[in-house]
């Protein structure tokens, strides 16, 4: 399998590429895939280099992968066959969502894939927006949960419980393109699947970059993790902040998916990795 992919290396550098706009990268994204092409994988976007996007979905997918497409200033996105023992699997990029899933589904169909479906999705901030006006493949478009966008990365059951205590990475993007990103601090264990810690997230508005913590408190029930924050207090900037809200999906022991729900209701999708 690894020859496989070596093989891929002439279509890969003309698929991989970061576009640019006055001098500036635009959004950068990366799919990494393990050697047996398809059973675990690794999707980011958004990110504002290549090398970080490609940090993102290495860690995503784990040992044994490799990144084999890259893409910037637009949408991408994953198929795969759900078949047990089928390896099939498809990529698309494209100005669009439901036109790049099209492509995805259809490399993973003339792979012989007979039950491929769109693993994970997305768009860079600048296509956030037009993505979101167009039905996605699963139902949804891209200003959804982050369940849509980004699925858990390997097919096996998602674990009833997870260990919390440590640090995280958490990456968010509303329906609008703003994002932020940040760590989450988990330090104390309370009992009862109930935890405590510390959140701190940087985000830039209007041209000012901010940085604000917050207390949380985490809950774990089944496959299910919410994170409720509050005192906002900004370590850098000023300003007033709605402490977030997350509801997330546990895709594997290192990472959750899921939406904030803070009280200004701006909603957006949340990726939550292990450091």
């Amino acid at each position: 399998m690894i020859r496989v992919l070596k093989s891929m290396g002439a279509k890969l550098a003309m698929a991989a590429f970061v576009l640019m706009t006055g001098g500036q990268a635009l959004a950068a994204g990366s799919l990494a895939i393990d050697t047996l092409q398809g059973e675990k994988y690794g999707f980011s976007f958004n990110h504002p280099a290549s090398d970080q996007a490609d940090q993102r979905a290495m860690r995503e997918c784990g040992p044994d992968c490799a990144v084999v497409l890259r893409f910037g200033g637009e949408c991408a996105a994953y198929a795969a066959d759900q078949a047990k023992g089928s390896n099939a699997y498809g990529w698309g990029t494209g100005g669009t969502a439901g036109p790049t899933q099209q492509r995805a589904m259809s490399e993973c169909r003339a792979k012989g894939g007979s039950s491929c479906k769109v693993r994970s999705w997305g768009c860079d901030a600048n296509k956030v927006a037009a993505a979101a006006q167009e039905p996605a493949l699963s139902g949804r478009g891209a200003a959804q949960d982050a369940a849509t966008r980004e699925r858990p990365s390997d097919r096996s059951a998602a674990p009833a419980s997870i260990a919390m205590l440590g640090e995280w990475l958490v990456d968010y993007v509303s329906s609008t393109g703003y994002t932020a990103n940040g760590t989450m601090r988990v330090s104390e264990n309370l009992g009862g699947g109930r935890y405590r810690g510390m959140l701190v997230l940087g985000h830039t508005s209007q041209g000012q970059q901010k940085r604000v913590q917050q207390d949380v408190m985490v809950t774990v029930q089944g496959d299910t993790v919410t994170v409720n924050a509050s005192n906002p207090v900004y370590l850098l900037g000023q300003g007033n902040y709605n402490a977030d809200n997350y509801t997330l999906t546990i895709g594997s022991a290192n990472l959750l998916r899921g939406q904030n729900s803070d009280a200004k209701g701006a909603g957006g999708a949340v990726v939550v990795s292990r450091k």
